[in-house]
């Protein structure tokens, strides 16, 4: 009974998991290298990308105006990563677009708490630098909680589940078991 309640738990956090991945885009930043020139360019490509999506962000509020936004924008923001690049006088180039992919479980901090993301597939806008060979930068685009102005509606309801799964008091073992299932789907589809 113990295993059977365990079980029907952790498919209830996996479907939620599930769903929670079908509404997010998440932004993945990836540097040339890990040399501590390439890691602090990637963060001034963060910091122009956010503040160019920021100033121009027109969506509706939905992940699919979100994702249009984009789509409509995918030059200008390997644009303005190029400018920094390019300021910083380095050969390589960026490439961003829009893909589905594989992350890990991730913590993310946001007004002074911590949650986790749950493992699993997820729509990314990704902007690659140069061999895209160094550590990343990430967050979640959508809702926009790495975007200081926040778009009110269906954002602000999925970003309160995000949230309120991170609150989840079984959340870590769970997480631990979905990132292993998700990590053999992933595997097995590759």
């Amino acid at each position: 009974l113990l295993l059977a309640l365990l079980l029907s738990s952790i498919a209830a956090f996996a479907a939620q998991s599930d769903r929670l991945q079908g509404q997010v885009l998440r932004l993945h930043i990836l540097a040339n290298s890990d040399s501590e020139e390439d890691q602090q360019l990637k963060l001034q490509v963060r910091d122009a990308v956010l503040e160019a999506i920021n100033q121009d962000f027109s969506g509706d509020g939905t992940l699919e105006g979100t994702i249009a936004c984009l789509e409509g924008e995918m030059d200008r923001i390997e644009e303005t990563a190029n400018e920094v690049l390019a300021e910083a006088g380095m050969p390589y180039q960026a490439k961003a677009e829009l893909t589905k992919m594989y992350f890990a479980t991730r913590e993310y901090e946001r007004n002074g708490s911590t949650f986790s993301m749950p493992a699993g597939r997820y729509q990314a806008l990704r902007i690659t630098l140069g061999s895209g060979e160094g550590h990343n930068w990430w967050c979640v685009a959508y809702p926009p909680m790495c975007i200081d102005a926040a778009v009110e509606g269906q954002a602000a309801v999925v970003e309160q589940e995000i949230l309120e799964l991170g609150q989840t008091p079984v959340y870590k073992p769970k997480l631990a078991l979905v990132e292993w299932v998700e990590s053999l789907r992933e595997a097995w589809e590759q």
